[in-house]
């Protein structure tokens, strides 16, 4: 390949699954299986020594044998500033720990691609906050990839649904329910355009909910019977999990499943229908319910309006999720869509529309539009590559191949605001950037000194929803200084500008004398530079299979 076939990985690092794509130079979009020669790669890490691990299948198998040194659902963690594991007297944040995972999928492209990777999106949650997703970044820069962007999972879904239906207009429904997170985005297509209209959900909700519905079902079934609680212990818990979580698989199929419990001694089978499993866990697919309702009213849609849903994360395979969504929409979930693969799928196509505006694919339909080559030729249209007017005969059809363009517009699943004072100096938050406004863009607005005399002002930027500081996040600050003493109400401007990269760039001007600060608010930033290069150093050196 020429160094402008360069990849980019697309990766949907995911709950309990992740999964990673590229884009070949005719426009397909590949999964990339790993070294195992799986599509998916289980997002478990096994320490079995100091900087040595496992991770995927291998690790799985021994969360019932060494269930201490094993990791598991880390993303649930992400952005939790105060949160490690130690592992061999080491700790791990959560960046570190997503890291590792990351640096095997790393490994595993290139060794299947036969070259070095440098460049990759990576996808979250539609709702993760500034934290979370500057946590994703991070651990994307420490398992030493370039991290061009960080999408949303559902908007990567819909890329991945909606390609072959652009020219159309239709409005997509995404009903993402993975391993430990949930969203739902009402997503349109007009023409070449895909854009997001409204986001809701829950980064604390997930299958693994439902597994823990079944797990402490069964648990106290048992401790009924024998007195014993087997969630007591590490590994009989571990054990019992692994179990209550093939039994949730398998009751997505068949009407019954059957858990053994071992623990201390005594034995129980304990049955469970399909019909009790849905029972207890009513209330988890009532608050599935309840956030597609809300994230329609946002939109300002009703369910009629909705001209497709899809179904992304593997525990949408559940019947009760097809049966709930059927039941308000009176739609069967669009076919052809791999829950398992769509939003890495979705990744790697954002990749080559945002980041590689030359890439082959993208200039072979541009040339497939006209048939014709640049230098009089014409394109084959099988491989893409020109022909010479003599060798092809006749013109190629205008049918076009490769990859089109595409125009993906995402937006502020938060509200960026800033902290002012009012009239009577008390703190209130006004909301520069509303939720769901698109991006990239630029709001500005204009406040004044609170107090005569005042030599600076400090501007602190605000993420959430609420009226005043115990209800927001204050994510970052700008302060002009070295201002000329006058009196209240001397006016500054505040501009925010919030590109699609997740970096806000803020301007603090003083209107009077036109002094400016301004700051570069990375949204995707939690570590700095000194605690990133040791990190990457120690995963560098860490032995990761």
């Amino acid at each position: 390949m020429s160094s402008d076939d360069s990849i980019i990985l697309g990766i949907d690092l995911g709950t309990t699954f992740s999964a990673m794509a590229f884009v070949d130079r005719h426009g397909k979009c590949n999964i990339l299986p790993n070294a195992e020669g799986h599509p998916t790669t289980a997002s478990v890490i096994h320490f079995y020594d100091k900087e040595a691990c496992v991770v995927g299948e291998e690790a799985v198998k021994m969360v019932v044998v060494d269930a201490t040194n094993v990791v598991r659902f880390v993303k649930r963690y992400m952005g939790e500033p105060d949160f490690t594991l130690e592992f061999f007297g080491k700790s791990y944040t959560p960046q570190e720990l997503s890291a590792i995972i990351l640096r095997k999928l790393k490994d595993d492209a290139e060794e299947a691609m036969g070259r070095k990777i440098d460049d990759a999106v990576i996808t979250v949650p539609a709702y993760f906050n500034a934290a979370q997703r500057s946590a994703t970044a991070d651990a994307g820069s420490l398992a030493g990839f370039n991290v061009l962007s960080i999408i949303n999972e559902p908007t990567a879904a819909a890329i991945s649904y909606g390609l072959e239906r652009l020219g159309t207009d239709r409005n997509i429904l995404v009903f993402d329910l993975g391993g430990g997170t949930f969203d739902v985005t009402v997503m349109e297509i007009r023409g070449t355009s895909l854009r997001t209209i409204a986001s809701d959900g829950n980064a604390e909700l997930g299958g693994k909910d439902w597994d823990d519905r079944l797990l402490n079902h069964v648990a106290d079934v048992f401790q009924q019977q024998f007195g014993l609680d087997p969630r007591d212990d590490l590994q009989p818990y571990q054990e019992l999990y692994e179990r209550c979580l093939h039994a949730k698989i398998s009751l997505s199929t068949k009407p019954l499943a059957v858990i053994p419990v071992n623990y201390r001694g005594h034995r129980a089978v304990v049955a469970v229908t399909r019909e009790e499993f849905e029972a207890l866990s009513a209330d988890l697919l009532q608050q599935c319910e309840d956030t597609c309702n809300i994230v329609l009213e946002k939109a300002r849609m009703k369910w009629s309006d909705i001209d497709d849903f899809i179904l992304a994360g593997g525990s949408t395979r559940m019947p009760m999720v097809h049966v709930m969504l059927k039941r308000l929409s009176g739609k069967e979930a669009a076919r052809g869509v791999n829950p398992d693969e769509c939003v890495a799928v979705g990744a790697g196509l954002a990749a080559v529309f945002r980041h590689r505006v030359e890439h082959p694919a993208l200039q072979a339909y541009r040339l497939s539009t006209t048939g014709a080559h640049p230098e009089g030729g014409f394109l084959d249209p099988v491989s893409n590559t020109p022909m010479s007017p003599k060798t092809a005969g006749t013109p190629v059809s205008r049918t076009p191949v490769g990859l089109p363009g595409v125009r993906i517009t995402d937006v502020a699943t938060h509200p960026l605001g800033i902290v002012v004072l009012d009239a009577n100096l008390k703190e209130r938050i006004i909301n520069l950037i509303p939720e769901f406004t698109p991006l990239p863009c630029d709001k500005r607005g204009r406040f004044a000194y609170a107090y005569d005399n005042m030599t600076a002002v400090r501007v602190e930027v605000t993420e959430g929803h609420g009226d005043n500081r115990d209800e927001v996040t204050v994510i970052g600050d700008v302060i002009l200084d070295q201002l000329p003493p006058r009196p209240r109400g001397t006016p500054i401007e505040v501009v925010y500008r919030y590109t699609v990269n997740q970096i806000l760039e803020v301007d603090v001007t003083d209107v009077e004398t036109r002094q400016t600060r301004r700051a570069r608010i990375n949204l995707r930033g939690s570590i700095d530079e000194a605690q990133k290069v040791q990190a990457r150093e120690r995963i560098r050196r860490a032995s990761i299979t």
